[in-house]
């Protein structure tokens, strides 16, 4: 293994990597990716979140969530409105569609997200969540520090 194969962003990015692809071919019979389901699953928990908070919150950019915007609208998952006191913004909304979809995939991500840990004990998985928390966190201060 060379040495940025065995860097820590390089194993952090590999990984999600492999997760995404696990989990889009998962969703392909419902026609959905895993940026769109992560876009689904923001707005389920908190619905009404304007196109900047529900990049902020999913960590992808503003072209990125338009795009997704654009599609899930497309497909009748969300609703796109204005708000009345800043028609600048817009917000997004679940439709019944999107409720109904996000149901019937919420279960199937969950046992995607457990077969990628299975063969770790709950320890293992609490330590290497806790880890993974703390890599983050580091990299948030450093990129804060940088500013």
């Amino acid at each position: 293994m060379t040495s940025i194969e065995q860097s820590t962003g390089f194993l952090v990015v590999r990984t999600a990597r492999s997760m995404k692809k696990m989990l889009d071919a998962k969703l392909v019979e419902y026609k959905i990716t895993s940026s769109q389901h992560t876009v689904l699953s923001a707005l389920a928990k908190d619905d009404g979140l304007s196109l900047s908070e529900v990049g902020n919150n999913v960590f992808l950019d503003k072209p990125a969530i338009t795009g997704l915007a654009d599609r899930l609208e497309r497909d009748g998952l969300v609703k796109r409105k204005r708000t009345s006191n800043d028609r600048r913004v817009i917000t997004l909304h679940l439709t019944t569609k999107g409720h109904e979809l996000l149901s019937n995939i919420d279960q199937l991500a969950q046992k995607a997200d457990e077969d990628l840990v299975n063969g770790l004990s709950a320890d293992e998985l609490m330590i290497f969540r806790q880890t993974l928390d703390r890599i983050w966190s580091n990299a948030i201060v450093r990129n804060s520090n940088e500013v």
